[in-house]
This record gives structure tokens, C-alpha cells and sequence, in this order.
């Protein structure tokens, strides 16, 4: 993203009180960049090129852990 990270952008949404789960996708992975969103509480935090199954599996962890939430 040109104008900033993802990071960034996961930290403004939280401070905004957006609660949506996010999952990271990335064509440039990076250890520091990995450990930052998920500690942070992100989803996931995938490379490209994706695997299905895996981009499925943090669908249905995004999609149970965000259940009966009214974001």
C-alpha cells in the first residue's frame, strides 16, 4: 500500500473501534512485519502465492471469531 502499511492501517481501524477481523496478505513477508500483526491480533498473515486450503482455514477462524459481534 503506497500511502501505508498494513499495520498502520490495522492499528488506525483499532483505535477507530473497528473490531473486523483482519487477515494479512503479503507478496513481501517479513519476520517483523509477521510478528507485529499478529500480536496485534490479526487473523492471519499469508504469502503470496496462497494456498487455498490455508486461505480457507483463516476464513472460518475470521468468520467464528467475529460471530455475533455487531461491528
Amino acid at each position: 500500500m503506497p500511502e501505508m502499511s498494513g499495520i498502520e492501517l490495522h492499528d488506525i481501524l483499532r483505535t477507530r473501534g473497528h473490531n473486523t477481523p483482519i487477515i494479512f496478505i503479503t507478496a513481501f513477508p517479513d519476520e517483523k512485519a509477521h510478528s507485529q500483526a499478529l500480536v496485534r491480533g490479526a487473523v492471519c498473515f499469508l504469502s503470496k502465492p496462497l494456498d487455498g486450503d490455508t486461505l480457507s482455514r483463516c476464513l472460518d477462524v475470521a468468520l467464528k471469531n467475529n460471530a455475533g459481534e455487531g461491528d
